[in-house]
Parts: structure tokens; sequence; C-alpha cells
């Protein structure tokens, strides 16, 4: 086997090694307790009293971690704490589904090979190590799962419950593994929506519940439409609400304990709120026309909370804010700095009518401010056309620190919107409900001829838990500005804190008409390439190959384009 120096720590060791117990104990009953198994199997075999192994503790440790879960038996004590997928073990049963049909040794040679990235030679020894009879063919059996299966973050979950566990403590930490510690539950990210109910007709003893007391959500640990009071005009209107309720359920997803959010005449129309986690619904009625939209109820941030969306006419969309936010601002992305409008809000939380969709398809943006929540400071929402608000935010390129606690918020042209207003235009947000969108700037680089390009991936996350992250290049010459999709992923942690190392690369052309490939890396690049229509290379983080000096289009031919990390790993590709 390999020594210990020779390997490097993985950027997030306990993510990794979580992953491999994961994985391995995946194919064993019972799944209930298959996340609270893999922490413990790791918590287990750490050095006592850290997060995170050294690099020369790392092979040892993976090593303890393999051989827990390979000869796990039965279930594990019950501990003070639960820790449960954020959005039901349904959903965690199906994202392992490609690993059906093989055995533990086989799904922990996966891992070894795909996570831990060893070689066959290396992952073979280790398993022989630690007892499995035949290595070669569980390595064999794991090469038979699909090259495009990226198993779910077992960092990401829901704790709940009281207490501390007994015996060596089950290691908690935001930073280190993604994890949080809470006296109720607690969801760290939007979750992916359970399957929604199925049902008949509500029973007409179902009604909608509301909460009156305005100023509930002071004493509310969880900041989320639970906390929202009933608000509009129409609260008191029994048989309005009871209609909506009624609504819903002939939509075959029958409510069991609906709670009343909004109730009132928007825009010549009488509107409803529901929610009934993890569902909310909006029904609208004018005349004898009459719908319902059932939708995930919003995801809620740690310091940001979405509107809802109540009515869109032709003068543009009315938004229901959280009833801690008193103030409220708008801007259309593409207008100057000075382009915040305040927004006129009626008692009920109401706004007036904000233009929608102003900026190629998008927008408004929000800024909303709760002083007397978290840190008190301004956020951004932006509308992309969903029941919700999302989260707006920006991540600077290099040499800025990476900001542990998210994204920036987009205030400004230092904090990106300026280059939001640009990014925006290079392509349509996903039609499933947003709940980010955050343009993370990975390079810049001096374009061929004079002007600055910005490369920028923008991060598009969704309420199942997937997304869209676009490659995007910010062209700015004496000419003006051009923006060029360099490339895009659906699904996968491509542009977020799971997989920050990405490489794109696109053909532009000068102001003297001459084709450049140009090609970017972020931050921890070490080596940058291109091969086939035109070929270089580079220790990063941009680079630019000149191509032919005329021609109406890009020159004809594929183009590859490669980076290698400094710890050896090769770097994601955006490129179409």
């Amino acid at each position: 086997m390999p020594s210990p120096a020779e390997h490097s720590l993985p950027r997030d060791p306990y993510r990794n090694l979580v992953l491999l117990a994961l994985l391995t104990l995946s194919g064993r009953p019972p799944a209930h307790d298959l996340l609270q198994r893999a922490h413990r199997s790791v918590t287990a075999a750490l050095p006592w009293g850290r997060r995170n192994p050294r690099a020369h503790e790392y092979p040892r440790v993976r090593r303890r971690v393999l051989r827990r879960a390979l000869r796990a038996r039965g279930t594990p004590r019950r501990t003070g704490l639960r820790i449960t997928p954020l959005d039901g073990f349904g959903t965690l049963t199906r994202a392992l589904a490609p690993l059906d049909g093989l055995g533990p040794a086989a799904r922990a040679g996966f891992a070894l090979l795909r996570i831990e990235r060893l070689d066959p030679e290396e992952a073979a020894a280790l398993l022989r190590s630690v007892g499995v009879a035949d290595p070669e063919r569980a390595l064999d059996e794991a090469g038979a799962v699909p090259d495009g299966f990226r198993p779910p973050d077992p960092t990401v979950v829901r704790v709940s419950g009281r207490g501390a566990p007994p015996g060596r403590p089950l290691l908690l930490a935001a930073g280190a593994a993604g994890l949080a510690l809470a006296l109720g539950p607690v969801a760290l990210v939007g979750s992916a929506p359970p399957e929604e109910p199925q049902g008949g007709p509500v029973s007409s003893a179902v009604t909608a519940t509301a909460l009156t007391n305005g100023q509930a959500w002071r004493e509310s640990f969880r900041l989320d439409l639970t906390a929202w009071h009933a608000r509009g005009g129409a609260t008191g209107d029994d048989a309005l609400v009871h209609e909506a309720v009624a609504a819903w359920s002939d939509r075959g997803q029958a409510p069991r304990d609906p709670r009343l959010v909004f109730a009132g005449r928007v825009d010549g129309r009488e509107v409803v709120v529901l929610h009934d986690a993890p569902w909310a619904a909006r029904y609208t009625r004018e005349g004898d026309d009459a719908e319902v939209e059932v939708f995930p109820e919003p995801a809620e941030g740690v310091a940001n909370w979405p509107a809802l969306r109540l009515s869109e006419t032709a003068e543009g969309t009315r938004f229901l804010l959280p009833p801690w936010v008193t103030e409220a601002a708008w801007a259309s992305l593409g207008t100057s700095e000075d382009g915040w409008s305040e927004a006129a809000v009626d008692d009920h939380g109401v706004t007036g009518p904000l233009p929608a969709g102003e900026h190629c398809g998008t927008g408004p943006v929000l800024r909303l401010r709760a002083p007397d929540v978290a840190h008190g400071q301004p956020y951004t929402v932006i509308d992309l056309g969903g029941p919700s608000t999302a989260h707006l935010g920006y991540m600077p390129p290099p040499p800025a620190e990476i900001r542990r606690l998210g994204p920036h918020e987009v205030l400004d042209p230092e904090h990106g919107f300026d280059l939001w207003g640009e990014a925006a235009c290079a392509g349509d947000a996903p039609r499933r409900s947003v709940v980010a969108a955050t343009a993370w700037e990975f390079a810049e680089q001096e374009l061929p001829g004079g002007g600055t390009g910005r490369w920028v991936c923008v991060r598009y996350g969704t309420h199942d838990g997937g997304g869209l992250a676009r490659a995007v290049l910010v062209a700015r010459t004496g000419e003006g500005t051009e923006t060029i999709t360099a490339g895009e992923r659906r699904g996968g942690w491509e542009c977020s804190n799971l997989d920050r190392q990405v490489v794109a690369g696109t053909w532009w052309q000068a102001d003297d008409g001459r084709w450049h490939y140009l090609a970017a890396a972020s931050r921890e690049v070490a080596d940058l390439r291109v091969s086939g229509a035109v070929d270089g290379g580079g220790e990063g983080p941009a680079l630019a190959v000149d191509g032919p000096r005329r021609g109406d289009g890009p020159p004809a031919g594929p183009v590859t384009v490669s980076a290698v990390d400094v710890h050896g790993d090769a770097m994601t590709p955006l490129t179409d």
C-alpha cells in the first residue's frame, strides 16, 4: 500500500470520509439510520476531539472508516441527536439508486475510485487490507456505475433532538462538516420537496388555521412560513378561505393541516395563500374564473427570506413581504448605480406593482431589510418568474478571499450589480422554482488587443436540489461589452461550495477581426491547457491562444479545455 506521506489531504476530508461510509453502508438495511451510521463511523475513527485528520493521518483514518463500514452490523445506539436527510429518506434512496445491485465491497470500491480518486491498484490493496476477499471483482463491479452518477452530499442534513450523544462526541461543525446543532429540526439549505401528497378531495371538516399575532415571529425559532401571521383584508372571510382549501384538494393534493398566510383583494382578484409544509398554494379568483397553483414552500436562508408573488398585471408584479421586513427598495438589472427606488408597501406587507422582466426577462431586484433579525443588514432577492423570489448573490474573484458566510448581497457595482446586469442576459434561468442565484466571478484576464474579460459562473439552485451552472465571459473593449456563454451543466455541484474548481473556454473575436481562444480556471489552478483546433497552456489562471486573423465565425473543430488544481485533481470543465 502507498505510504501516508504520498497522500495529500482532500479539500473536505470529513465529507469524503462520510461519503465513503455512506456508500459502503447503503446496501444494508435499515435505510432510516443510514446517515446516522455513516457519521458515527467517521467520528469514531477520527482522532479524539478533532473534526478533520491531518494529511499524514488521513489514510489511516480512511482505513478505519472503511473497515467499520464493511463490518457494520445491526442498528447503532440511539443518541440524543438524530441526523436525517433534508428532504426525506425516499429522496436519499432514489439518489443512491445507481448503486442498486452492488454489494458493500463494490460500493466501497466505487467510493475509493470516484470519490477518493485512488488508482485501481491502491484501491484493491486497501480493500484487501480490510478483509475483502476479491477486491478486483469488487472494483470491476463498481466500474459498471454510470459516469454521470454523483452521490448526494451527506453533510447537508437535518439535525434534530436534544442533548449530546453518549461516549465519543458526534462532531458537528458548520464550517468543517456542513452540519448544525440546534434544539429543534434545522434545515440548512433549501431542501428538495418530498413526494406530493395524493388523495381525494379534502373533508369539509378540514379548514385553514390562522396565526393572528403579528409579533409571533419574535418568539419563533424558525423564521419560515410557519412564523408568518395571516394578513390581508379578507382573513375573516371563511367562505373564501374554505373555497381555496377545496380548490387545493381538487388538485389531488389534499392538504392535511393548511395555514392561512394571506387573503385579500389584489388587482381586482381575490387572492388566498395557504401553507401546509412542505407545500404552499396560491388561489386566485376573478369573477367565475379561478385557479390554484401548488408549489414547494419557499426556502429560508440564514439572514435572507423570500417574498411571495401575489399578482401579475400589465402594471407590474406585487409581492407579499415577510412580516419582519420593514424596508424595501427595488431596481432593474442594467440600471445605473443609483437606480434603487423605494418600494411602496401597504399595511398588509404587499408591495405596489413593480416592473417585471424589464432586463432580459428578469427582475425586479428587491433590496430588503429586517433590522430586528440576525445582523439586520440589507439583502437582495430577484424575481425570476417563480412563485417566490430567489436570493441574489455575488462572489468576487481572486485576490479577494472566499467569503465563508456565503455570497455578498448584490447592492452595488462593487458587489456584482453591474456584472449581474450582463450575466443575466447570457441565458434563461431554469423553469423550476429557483431558490438562489449566484454570480461567482472566478477569474479576470486582459483581452488581446485591449480590454478586460471577466469570467463568471452563474449558478441557479432549484427547490429540488438541482440547478444549472453556466460559465459566461463578459468581454469589455473600446467597442462595447459582449457576453458569451462558454458552457453550462445541469445538476451537479459546479460553482457551489461543494465544487469550486472549474475551468471554461470559448472563442472570442477581437475588435481587429482576429479570433482568439480564451480560457480561464478558478483560483486553485496549477495547470491550464487547451487542445484540438488550437493548442496552448500555462499555469493559469487564464490564457489566450491566437486563432485565424479573419472569418465570419469561429474556426471549425472542437477544442478541449482542461485544468489541474494545486492538489493534482482535474477541474470540472464548463464548455459546450
